[in-house]
């Protein structure tokens, strides 16, 4: 523990000097030295983490995923406390469908920062994938007490009440995360997809279009998309969103 972390301990030890005999300035000197060496440890660990925490960030950038949880894995394995490491392992392994390891990184970085919007958001995403309903959206309420403007914890909320078929209640978190982020394209999305199960077509596809704008690699937009412009009875436009979701399907 640094030294300037203890204050009240070090005052003690110096006033008590006195009566502990001729060694107690050593003993206080020591102390000093050690705390010192510890502090340099630290620091030297402090920044091999960063290091590595640079190039986990430069691989996710690049979308070698599998080498940025590598280099992830590394950074907590040189700081055990790195509350970003854990939140980004804990979403990379989300994004690979593995949530049992997700929520094991992110419970972790919430017990180091209990006000981490970011684990709380990632802890919700995966509680929800794993359809744990009730405990992904106590998550989320602490979330929105915490950051009440944030738009990404509105809609996660939304897509947790279009997971739980609450589209009246999805469709108005997503509105307002819109509201707050119109940059905000997985919240066009799911906006589309309850405004298409609650029969109000023209907007869902206002928002789909919005969508595939931000995102044009989604196969599930551009399908709903068909499905809607069928409804409509378009069926060339239908036919066209119908390929390109074809077009967009990973092989």
């Amino acid at each position: 523990m640094r030294s300037e972390d203890t204050p009240d301990g070090v005052e003690a030890a110096g006033d008590g000097a006195s009566e502990m005999g001729p060694f107690a300035g050593g003993v206080e000197i020591a102390a000093r030295r050690t705390r010192r060496v510890a502090d340099r440890e630290g620091d030297e660990r402090g920044g091999a983490a960063e290091q590595l925490m640079a190039s986990a960030q430069a691989s996710e950038g690049r979308g070698d995923l599998a080498s940025a949880i590598l280099l992830y894995r590394e950074v907590i394995r040189a700081d055990n406390s790195h509350v970003r490491a854990r939140i980004a392992l804990g979403v990379l392994y989300a994004r690979r469908g593995e949530h049992a390891l997700a929520l094991e990184q992110l419970e972790a970085a919430r017990e180091l920062a209990p006000d981490s919007v970011d684990a709380l958001i990632g802890i919700a995403g995966s509680l929800t994938e794993l359809k744990r309903y009730e405990h992904a959206e106590a998550a989320l309420k602490r979330a929105l007490r915490l950051e009440p403007t944030r738009a990404d914890v509105h809609g996660s909320m939304g897509t947790l009440n279009y997971k739980r078929g609450l589209y009246g209640q999805a469709e108005q978190e997503l509105k307002r995360a819109l509201d707050l982020d119109p940059t905000y394209g997985v919240a066009y999305f799911y906006r589309g997809e309850c405004l298409n199960q609650l029969g109000r077509v023209d907007e869902a596809l206002e928002m789909l279009e919005r969508s595939v704008q931000l995102h044009p690699r989604n196969p599930r937009a551009f399908f709903t998309m068909g499905i809607l412009y069928d409804r409509k009875h378009l069926p060339q436009q239908a036919a066209a969103m119908y390929r390109k979701a074809r077009e967009v399907t990973p092989a």
